[in-house]
């Protein structure tokens, strides 16, 4: 253990010395402090806008007067995805997915204003978050701090020197992995504190209410993939002659893992499962409700057998000998219709999605880099199955406001009648507005299974080969 802390120390000391890792360090911080300021500015302009937005529609919901029920479907409102304080972090897939649907009766619309739309191509490079500082650039640093630790030592002599004085190889390799962590920590120290203050903030325990235990995650699988990547630039140098190989390799698995492996894991999901395009999805849809599923039963044909079924079980000969409005009955039918239909082709769609994201997470068995992505994502509650359950959530509130609708349409109205019944402000302060909580970080990481056996797998691995690298290395004679 002295001589751990011993070579640790010295470590430490080399590196201070070496400028360039000292400019390095300095750069990844100042990058981290700019994403985090960029991120958290977009966060508190988001949310306010989102905040007005939504009260101003809930406004005039709320406002609208006096009118049938269906025009007040049709009326429709709009829902706002709110921003969450852990997107300063990890952007994931906001940027992607928009940020307020339109809601009305017989139509799903999709969700609109995404961010992406606004930027140029230079988006396919990805936004400068904390987190593409961190499983990006932050390797690069550990790279240059780490490969020449064992070369060096060859090159001028002090290897020998160490060992004979006594110290194991493993004494050496785990110092200076002690040394690089200690260092790292000092750089991040800083951002890790940011995080944990803004992770307090009380704004976000509405939509995410466990924010403190999302970010314990964070701070977690990020100083494991931080220590897979230190290991491993520790073992290349151990292995090889010089420092020149030494860097050569770690830049080159860098660039495979980094850059290579998720474009072709991206380009290959998309070959495979290819998603249609929204114009087909769409008309697929309303082919499906004008004809029916199987495309016999037209919704005249639907509408005909549904009278039939209610004029048999009231033993009446008239619609308008009902006891409510059949129209109502018959616009709620023609909706759980259209409702059916969609969650088919929506499922479909959804397979797709889920295919593709199951060709990344085997990948990210591979390479920790895909798994550190997807799982930072998850955490941060930008990714797909949020989203999926945000869209989830306000489909379910879209069709409760229509059935409300067309409910008291059918109550409160007589068959013939449109234009003579007008519901009030009573109706619509039954349709209570709009809110979202996420599902909690353990729910979300059920999808991410895979993701989290690579990152325990790879440390694992990581340990072993220094271990067995460590006892089959051989004392350095003459």
């Amino acid at each position: 253990m002295r001589n751990l802390l011993s070579i640790a120390r010295k470590e430490i000391k080399i590196a201070l010395r070496e400028r360039l890792v000292v400019s390095l360090g300095i750069i990844i911080l100042l990058l981290l402090g700019v994403a985090l300021y960029g991120g958290y500015v977009s966060y508190r302009q988001q949310s306010r806008i989102i905040t007005e937005k939504q009260e101003e529609k809930r406004t005039e919901w709320l406002g609208q007067g006096d009118k049938h029920p269906h025009i007040a479907a049709h009326y429709g409102t709009f829902v706002f995805k709110p921003k969450t304080i852990l997107s300063v972090f990890d952007f994931g897939l906001d940027t992607y997915t928009g940020t307020s649907i339109y809601l009305e009766a017989h139509y799903q619309h999709e969700f609109m204003f995404r961010p992406a739309q606004d930027y140029s191509s230079m988006i396919r490079f990805g936004e400068l978050s904390a987190a593409l500082v961190l499983y990006v650039l932050l390797p690069l640093l550990i790279i240059f701090l780490a490969f020449s630790s064992y070369t060096k030592e060859k090159e001028t002599g002090t290897l020998k020197l160490l060992l004979s004085q006594g110290a194991s190889y493993a004494s050496i390799t785990w110092g200076k992995v002690l040394a690089y962590c200690i260092l790292l920590i000092v750089i991040l120290a800083p951002y890790i504190a940011g995080m944990f203050v803004l992770s307090s903030l009380s704004l976000s325990s509405a939509v995410v209410p466990d924010v403190s235990v999302r970010t314990v995650l964070l701070v977690l699988i990020y100083s494991l993939y931080i220590f897979i990547f230190l290991s491993l630039s520790v073992w290349v140098s151990l292995r090889s002659a010089t420092g020149r190989n030494a860097l050569l390799t770690l830049l080159a698995c860098w660039i495979f893992l980094v850059i290579l492996t998720p474009k072709a894991v991206a380009n290959l999901s998309e070959s495979f499962y290819t998603l249609p395009s929204m114009r087909a999805f769409k008309e697929a849809i309303q082919k499906d409700i004008r004809e029916g599923i199987d495309g016999e039963t037209p919704g005249s044909v639907r509408r005909a057998r549904l009278e039939k079924e209610y004029l048999t079980r009231y033993d009446v000969d008239s619609l308008h000998q009902l006891p409510f409005n059949f129209e109502g009955v018959s616009m709620q039918a023609g909706e759980e219709y259209g409702n059916m239909v969609y969650d088919i082709h929506w499922d479909k769609l959804r397979n797709i999605f889920h295919r593709q994201n199951n060709m990344g997470s085997i990948a990210s068995i591979f390479n920790p880099y895909l798994a550190i992505q997807h799982l930072s994502m998850a955490l941060s509650a930008t990714d797909l199955y949020t989203a999926i359950d945000f869209e989830d959530k306000v489909e379910a509130y879209r069709r409760e406001l229509v059935r409300k609708m067309n409910n008291d349409m059918a109550q409160n109205s007589r068959y013939g009648e449109f234009y003579e019944y007008k519901a009030t402000r009573e109706l619509w302060d039954e349709i209570e507005d709009f809110s979202y909580i996420t599902p909690s970080a353990f729910e979300i990481l059920q999808h991410y299974k895979l993701e989290m056996i690579s990152i325990v797998g790879w440390t694992t691995f990581v340990i072993l080969l220094l271990h067995y690298s460590n006892r089959k290395s051989k004392p350095i004679h003459g």
